[in-house]
């Protein structure tokens, strides 16, 4: 089974915070689990981060790439399709980076995993 982390997945999950979805964290530490996480994700967060959204105990250009290789999973760039594919999503949510997201998801036949059940409405499988 293929994922995508959205940012609410993987600042969670790597935070061991006790509100996290257990289906969700049973895939993400599933061997046989190929899990990604979109370039998109990573931008969103740091935007949060230089705006003081969002603070994380770990620094995203320097801890962030050892954190993924140590847990397995990969980041998914965004490609050309992906980007103009936004352009006919439906307009059921604005978020840019949630839609980008969608996209890359729904193309890939890949789950989201997060606790936003915007996903739901798209019709992209989710877990939490």
């Amino acid at each position: 089974m293929s994922y995508l982390i959205d940012t609410n997945g993987w600042i969670g999950f790597f935070e061991g915070r006790s509100d996290f979805g257990p289906v969700a964290k049973r895939a993400m530490m599933e061997e046989s689990a190929d899990c990604f996480i979109s370039i998109a994700s990573i931008w969103e967060a740091a935007i949060k981060i230089g705006i003081g959204k969002l603070k994380l105990p770990y620094d995203l250009a320097n801890d962030l790439p050892g954190i993924l290789e140590d847990n397995g999973f990969d980041v998914v760039g965004i490609e050309l399709v992906d980007a103009v594919a936004v352009r006919d999503l439906e307009r059921l949510h604005g978020d840019p980076f949630d839609r980008l997201q969608l996209v890359q998801a729904r193309r890939r036949k890949w789950t989201i995993i997060s606790r936003d059940p915007v996903f739901d409405r798209y019709g992209v499988p989710r877990v939490w």
